[in-house]
């Protein structure tokens, strides 16, 4: 949607390029002419944009925002700012130069295409980590597999990101939940309609995210 050398909201970012698009939204690699720094801006698709809901669609993706913002943690993708561009709202966080631990398992893990058990527990750990962050305001991620963990490419540390999912709780509360999530990742309350969502629904996915942690 938007091409090489977009200005946005009065020129303070200027796109690069797209870097990906998933089911809800479209990724830009910018630069943030005010503070000097390459960012991310996220906004939704033309699919969510042509859905009759999409006011609705919109106020809960810029709810991600305000939420994920409040998690400020060295694990988790930082939101520096969101703004509306020609009625649509931006994300504008972190950049996180490194592949995804799917791309970093499959591309350069010598070990049968497994992480060594040293390397996975550091992981484990890291992201454990930031859903503990993310449990303590009463969210659930719901969504976390080796594609939304990014590594930095100097130091290897693992980033959780991709909050397009996370959803507010109360603990000890039966509540009905989307059906979005992603096969072979999601527990198997997050199959049902209903069901008793809580801590677990993302730490269940941490220890069986296959292929990346399951030689534990």
């Amino acid at each position: 949607m938007w091409t090489p050398n977009t200005p946005l909201q009065n020129g303070q970012y200027i796109i690069q390029r797209a870097i990906g698009g998933g089911g809800f939204g479209e990724t830009y690699l910018a630069e943030d002419t005010e503070e000097n720094r390459l960012v991310v801006i996220k906004t939704l698709n033309r699919e969510q944009q042509e859905k009759p809901d999409f006011a609705e669609i919109q106020k809960k993706f810029r709810k991600e925002a305000l939420d994920l913002s409040k998690c400020y943690h060295p694990h988790i993708v930082q939101v520096y700012d969101n703004f509306p561009e020609d009625g649509l709202w931006a994300i504008v966080m972190e950049h996180i130069d490194g592949d995804d631990l799917a791309a970093y398992v499959e591309n350069y893990t010598a070990e049968n295409g497994y992480l060594s058990e040293t390397e996975a527990l550091r992981y484990i750990d890291q992201i454990g980590q930031a859903l503990e962050c993310v449990h303590e305001r009463k969210l659930l991620h719901r969504d976390v597999k080796p594609n939304n963990i990014l590594l930095r490419r100097e130091s290897k540390e693992a980033v959780l990101i991709d909050f397009g999912l996370a959803r507010e709780f109360q603990p000890g509360k039966i509540r009905s939940m989307t059906a979005s999530k992603t096969e072979g990742y999601a527990p198997i309350e997050q199959y049902q309609r209903r069901g008793d969502f809580g801590y677990y629904t993302d730490v269940y996915v941490v220890f069986h995210s296959p292929p990346t942690f399951e030689s534990l």
